[in-house]
């Protein structure tokens, strides 16, 4: 079973990652968001419409695989549902950027409102010593409310996210110690620093180059990739 679940956490990453990719040689399916996408970089022809903020994204991937083969956390459940959520944000904002569709962002935005709910999750099941069956139905309900409320009220996607991204950095918090703190404080500051760079570069901004191959999008998705690696350090502790 421990290389079991490895084994299925890369391959289910890979095998989404490739269907992601595999539609990029006949163009992708649905309709095309105009051409004042909010995150400056200029369309191109082929499959990977916006090419450096779309192979950023995959930052995302490789930490939600170490995430899930960390053996250093004793609560196994909770890695697993954060490595699986982090790696499908890779794999939802590669597809937003690449595809640059309504589906595509639509899956980005759920795939990083699931993220969040996982880590409110498991910080709570991590307080209160949840057993394995208890934290997958708080997961369930919780990411299937998330996903229910912004496919049913669109509107809410923004405040349902900040709601989100605070209790997510509340619930972190809650689980560190004097020990893991600065890596807690850290990731914020990383995630913020990209935040930063996100918004002072959303098109229509001075700072904004759509034909730029350099991208400040990219890298807020670097920055956001490396924060979340920082911030899950709290959760880390030595197997005994």
């Amino acid at each position: 079973m421990a290389l079991l679940l490895p084994a299925a956490a890369v391959a289910v990453t890979l095998v989404t990652t490739a269907f992601g990719l595999g539609p990029g040689t006949e163009g992708w399916p649905t309709s095309a968001l105009t051409p004042q996408f909010p995150d400056c970089e200029a369309f191109r022809s082929g499959f990977l419409r916006q090419p450096t903020t779309a192979v950023t994204s995959l930052a995302f991937v490789p930490i939600g695989i170490w995430i899930a083969v960390d053996r250093r956390v004793t609560v196994l459940a909770p890695r697993w549902l954060m490595g699986l959520a982090v790696a499908f944000v890779g794999v939802g904002s590669f597809l937003a950027h690449a595809a640059a569709t309504d589906w595509a962002r639509t899956t980005d935005s759920l795939a990083i409102k699931v993220m969040l709910v996982t880590f409110i999750v498991g910080a709570a099941a991590q307080r209160r010593n949840w057993d394995l069956v208890r934290l997958l139905a708080w997961w369930a309900g919780a990411a299937a409310a998330a996903v229910a409320i912004e496919l049913t009220m669109p509107a809410t996607a923004r405040p349902l996210l900040a709601v989100l991204v605070v209790a997510a950095a509340a619930g972190s918090y809650l689980v560190s110690d004097a020990a893991t703190r600065r890596w807690w404080v850290g990731g914020l500051v990383v995630i913020g620093v990209g935040a930063f760079a996100w918004g002072v570069s959303r098109s229509g901004s001075g700072l904004c180059s759509p034909q730029a191959v350099f991208q400040l999008h990219g890298l807020w998705h670097i920055l956001a990739a490396a924060g979340i690696a920082s911030v899950y350090q709290v959760y880390r502790t030595e197997v005994t």
